[in-house]
């Protein structure tokens, strides 16, 4: 009944021909276990990474658009920024001279207005005070600011005294309202910290 070619064999694993796509399968196997975590690892960081350099772009766009928001962390502390510049307001009067050397006292000079948008800036945040700004001169003499640059008389002035401070806008004849430096004997200070 049992043809003779036909003959099962009893064979021991021990005779089990030896498999070698099996143990490079093992080890296969192991590597992955490793490699899956630590792919998951740099995916997880790429987003955070992603998301850190969107979030940064919109801060930075959002700045450029409110510098003076974005500067007023890199101002002093109970220091205003704007334009790229910062700027204290004092609460106490002083005459123009101590009113410089605190300023000093702070890395600073006493304000130098240079445009327009400033000089209304200046007259926004000094409130109902005047503030002593970094023009001066001796008698005889041109305005000079600080730095000893010759004031070009851009923004207009009424000249009493030998310092100037951010007073008041007045109305000037066909112009729309124009800021007023006037000098007076004693008043509080605006610093600048470029």
């Amino acid at each position: 009944m049992h043809d003779s070619n036909n003959v099962e064999k009893d064979i021991a694993p021990s005779e089990l021909p030896a498999n070698p796509g099996y143990r490079h399968s093992k080890e296969h196997s192991s590597k992955a276990t490793l490699i899956w975590p630590l792919f998951f690892l740099i995916m997880f960081l790429t987003i955070i990474v992603c998301g850190m350099v969107v979030a940064l772009s919109a801060i930075n766009a959002n700045c450029h658009q409110k510098s003076s928001v974005c500067l007023q962390a890199a101002c002093p502390e109970s220091w205003i920024g704007f334009q790229r510049k910062c700027f204290y307001f004092s609460d106490d009067t002083k005459n123009w001279t101590s009113s410089q050397r605190f300023c000093d006292s702070q890395d600073a000079d006493l304000a130098q207005v240079e445009s327009f948008q400033e000089l209304n800036f200046l007259l926004r945040y000094k409130g109902p005070s005047d503030h002593w700004i970094g023009l001066s001169r001796e008698q005889g003499q041109p305005w000079k600011w600080i730095n000893g640059t010759e004031w070009t008389r851009q923004l207009v002035i009424k000249e009493d005294g030998a310092n100037l401070y951010v007073a008041k806008v007045s109305q000037v004849p066909q112009m729309n309202p124009t800021p007023v430096m006037v000098s007076y004997p004693g008043s509080r200070r605006v610093c600048l910290f470029e």
